[in-house]
């Protein structure tokens, strides 16, 4: 059968319709031959998360009951997402038992490859300080000063490209207090850096955790919730 060619001409104009419209969001991998790969339309460029034991002590398998809330939104967005976390660490605190690293020191996560995304999950931690290898009670001025000096090395680094989203610290049942002093300092801070702030308040409920800290899987959604909603309203 011999087709017109007004045909022709409105079959070439749907195919290259279809073309525009998804090449923005799939790319070819030649690794694997004719394989397709979506790209994620709100990172690109990954998403690079710094955190504490939120982060650090879970994993990236869907549907694994230790499955992180990083995993989650990644999985969501189509992400790769990569994490820089220590437990007992954060802005101020050092982890591993006063032995590890705070924030500032992971330069990996700012000096490297930028992300299209880095989000800040932290500050559990910093009601305390460590000196001589004891905690110690940490005045509103020392968390202050860890926040501010970390988030102005954010800037300082990451290219204007990177959207810089600090998450406000999931916090449990536990320390309700020092929960709400660190959140509103911290919350402060992110709003005097321009940045995005995320609040996961109520997100850890007594139902949500496993040692009134932790998330369980349902905790770990309810985390992973806020921060997919949060992305997609920042955008």
């Amino acid at each position: 059968m011999t087709m017109s060619r007004t045909t022709i001409r409105r079959s070439i104009v749907v195919a290259l319709i279809a073309v525009m419209l998804t090449a923005p969001f799939v790319a070819w991998q030649g690794a694997t031959g004719d394989a397709r790969v979506a790209v994620s339309r709100i990172a690109p460029d990954g998403i690079t998360v710094v955190g504490d034991s939120i982060t650090a002590r879970y994993n990236d398998r869907p549907g694994d009951a230790e499955q992180g809330w990083w995993s989650m939104a990644g999985d969501h967005f189509h992400a790769e997402v990569t994490t820089h976390a220590q437990s007992g660490s954060g802005y101020l605190r050092s982890g591993g038992v006063c032995a590890g690293d705070t924030f500032i020191d992971r330069s990996d996560a700012y000096a490297g490859p930028a992300p299209s995304i880095l989000i800040v999950e932290g500050g559990r931690n910093d009601w305390s300080i460590c000196r001589d290898g004891r905690h110690f009670t940490a005045t509103d001025a020392e968390i202050e000063h860890a926040v501010d000096r970390y988030l102005d090395t954010l800037r300082t680094f990451l290219p204007q490209s990177t959207r810089i989203v600090v998450l406000g610290p999931p916090w449990g049942p536990l320390d309700p207090g020092n929960g709400a002093r660190v959140t509103a300092i911290i919350q402060a801070q992110a709003k005097n850096h321009g940045m995005q702030f995320i609040s996961t308040h109520g997100a850890l409920t007594g139902q949500r955790v496993i040692d009134g800290v932790h998330p369980n899987r349902k905790g770990s959604l309810a985390i992973a919730r806020r921060v997919i909603r949060g992305l997609d309203s920042g955008r």
